[in-house]
């Protein structure tokens, strides 16, 4: 399997690949298992449905890595009218950005700037905006300017990697500025000298570093950590804990992607946790798409169904 996954990761990245592919009938018949559709109406008309059930939602405009002007304003726009519609529509979804959307590839002050009109904008409307963790290269960066804006912004959450060595560490330096941390294991191809590549290794990580979040000290300091991932085995593990060490709902939450272990979805609702769903829209979708297939690379056989 890692064989596929290092195939499908290199694919995320090829431009002839990214441009040819998402044409094909049979692969858009795929993506769309996990994303409602394109457009912010598709997203936000999904997370009103699944609010009306129980479930909370995540919305992030898919693309990355902007390396012009234009299509960063674009990206800016697209949040800013998905704030705006979330207070018209009375949803409590909130927005997830990634920093190379904003510009941060083009200028880091472009990137501030841009993510602060976004959390100005957002702590009007009283909700939050959330930082995806990017590739490696991008990690002290990205934490930099969290810790910059997180002085005088409250309302902004920071996302860590379990498959990172150093997460540990990153851990520790944010309790106590930051109110929200999420924990993923990590979707990118990284060297082996900075990330765990054994999947047995990721997932013991990826306790101790949850096992560190829902400390009562921790807690109790106002930290609320967001648990990302599908794995039934950690989500069932932190569970037990939550429940041992009585641990009031509101004081963590799970993710996990739309259209991804539904039925284990239900099961964490059902069982009154806190789950929020990561709802992606956007045209560029593809490179998105195929970290999503690497991540459990059965779901390439979804591609011949």
């Amino acid at each position: 399997m890692s064989l596929i996954r290092n195939i499908l990761l290199w694919s995320s990245k090829n431009y002839w690949i990214s441009h040819k592919l998402p044409k094909y009938k049979f692969v858009q018949k795929s993506v769309s298992r996990f994303m409602p559709g394109e457009t912010l109406e598709h997203a936000l008309s999904k997370s009103s449905e699944l609010e009306d059930i129980g479930y909370g939602t995540i919305i992030t405009y898919l693309g990355e890595n902007s390396l012009n002007k234009t299509q960063t304003l674009n990206t800016v726009k697209q949040y800013k009218d998905a704030l705006e519609d979330i207070d018209s529509r009375s949803l409590k979804t909130v927005i997830s950005v990634k920093l190379t959307q904003l510009g941060l590839d083009i200028d880091e002050g472009l990137c501030i700037d841009n993510l602060k009109q976004l959390l100005k904008i957002a702590e009007l409307k009283n909700t939050f905006v959330w930082i995806d963790m990017e590739e490696y290269i991008y990690l002290e960066l990205t934490l930099k300017i969290y810790k910059k804006l997180i002085q005088k912004h409250n309302n902004i959450g920071i996302t860590l990697q379990s498959y990172l060595y150093r997460s540990e560490d990153d851990l520790k330096s944010l309790l106590g500025i930051a109110p929200y941390i999420r924990l993923v294991k990590g979707a990118y191809a990284e060297d082996s000298s900075v990330s765990m590549h054994n999947r047995n290794e990721i997932y013991d990580n990826y306790l101790k570093l949850a096992n560190i979040m829902l400390g009562k000290k921790i807690l109790n300091n106002g930290l609320i950590p967001s648990f990302a991932t599908h794995d039934h085995q950690i989500i069932y593990s932190l569970i037990n804990k939550i429940n041992a060490d009585e641990i009031e709902k509101y004081h963590y939450e799970f993710n996990m992607l739309y259209g991804i272990r539904r039925d284990l979805q239900d099961e964490i609702l059902k069982s009154a946790q806190n789950l929020k769903i990561l709802i992606s829209y956007g045209e560029e979708w593809f490179p998105w798409y195929v970290r999503r297939l690497a991540e459990n690379p059965k779901n390439l056989f979804l591609l011949l169904k």
